[in-house]
C-alpha cells in the first residue's frame, strides 16, 4: 500500500509541473491561469440536450417462416386425434399429456 503523505508528495509536484506548464502556455493565451484544481473538476456548465424528434421509417414486416414438414405431419395427426403417424419412413407414436395433448415420439 502508499502511504498518504507518498500520495501528497506526488500531488505536490503534479502542481508544479502543471503551473510550469501553464506559466509557459500564458503567453500563447489570453486565458486566466487554471490551478490544478481547476482542471480536475470539469469545466462549468454542460449543456443540456435539446429533445430532438427521430424521423420514424415504417419497419418492413418480417414474412413468417415456413413450418417444417415433420411439424405439419405432427400438428394435422394432433389436430385428428391419431394414435400414430408415419414421416420419412418412421413411425412416430403417440401418448396423452393433460396439458399438451398429444405428445409423439419415435417408437
Amino acid at each position: 500500500m502508499t502511504k498518504t503523505s507518498d500520495l501528497e508528495k506526488r500531488v505536490a509536484k503534479l502542481e508544479k509541473e502543471i503551473a510550469t506548464l501553464m506559466k509557459t502556455h500564458a503567453e500563447h493565451d489570453a486565458k486566466p491561469q487554471a490551478t490544478a484544481m481547476d482542471l480536475a473538476r470539469p469545466s462549468g456548465k454542460t449543456q443540456k440536450h435539446s429533445k430532438r424528434v427521430k424521423k420514424h421509417t415504417p419497419e418492413k414486416t418480417k414474412k413468417k417462416r415456413k413450418i417444417n414438414e415433420y411439424f405439419k405431419m405432427m400438428l394435422d395427426a394432433k389436430k385428428a386425434g391419431k394414435p400414430s403417424f408415419v414421416y420419412k419412413g418412421h413411425t412416430y407414436k403417440g401418448t396423452k399429456h393433460p396439458r399438451l395433448g398429444m405428445i409423439y415420439k419415435k417408437g
